[in-house]
């Protein structure tokens, strides 16, 4: 029997969980670019369409900073990090030079079992939605990087690798299933020569994958508007 004495309580969710939630929808808006590169936002303005505090907000705001997605301004709020065509190649550039670098060394000192265990990206998932699939892109090429067994090495190849969210979302924004199944097709064809350990194959693959990512992206560019 309900003891009416007792006053009603509601469930509240754990301040962690609040946090991480208003992270990963500020971040969603930014990748997806509902908060469109350059503009300037508030921390109130941020609370009231959350339905939140102004303490997430602000944590997640600072989080989004380490990650290059958000500029602080001082006295003035926050900032979505502008795009320019500039920015876009310097990453581009760093990031060939990184996955080189640690699938040269996957191919040369990774274990088998290692490599093996790429395995579970040969699919994507089920007709997934753009932000779970650039959630697999990510995953996939964080963990072609720790493959190469140099901690330092992954470390510096997952922060560029997070940092190119929003240009994937940017450049395959327009794709439907079967061109998102044709560059998970591009990632088996890595598997499979890491795990054949054939170097020159996995190095002309991964060089392909991302001039071919760069192009889609700059012919984005040339149709959205970013601040230079």
């Amino acid at each position: 029997m309900l003891n009416r004495s007792m006053p009603a309580t509601h469930a509240v969710p754990p301040q962690g969980l609040i946090r991480d939630d208003v992270y990963d929808r500020i971040r969603g808006e930014i990748l997806t670019c509902v908060l469109k590169p350059g503009s300037l936002v508030q921390e109130n303005d941020l609370a009231l369409r959350y339905a939140v505090s102004k303490s997430p907000v602000r944590d997640a705001l600072l989080r989004l900073q380490e990650q290059g997605l958000v500029d602080v301004l001082p006295r003035k709020g926050y900032r979505i990090k502008p795009i320019s065509v500039a920015d876009a190649a310097e990453m581009y550039e760093m990031r060939a030079l990184l996955e080189r670098a640690c699938i040269t060394r996957a191919v040369d000192h990774a274990p088998d079992a290692v490599l093996a265990a790429l395995d579970r990206f040969r699919k994507s998932g089920k007709t997934p939605d753009l932000p779970s699939w650039i959630a697999y892109n990510r995953a996939f090429h964080v963990a072609v990087a720790e493959a190469a067994g140099n901690a330092r090495l992954a470390r510096a190849a997952r922060y560029i690798i997070e940092e190119f969210d929003r240009l994937t979302y940017m450049s395959i924004a327009h794709f439907d299933t079967g061109g998102l199944s044709a560059l998970v097709a591009e990632h088996i064809e890595l598997i499979d020569a890491l795990q054949r350990r054939d170097k020159r194959a996995a190095l002309a693959t991964a060089r392909g994958h991302v001039e071919d990512a760069r192009d889609r992206l700059l012919e984005s560019l040339s149709n959205l508007a970013v601040v230079p």
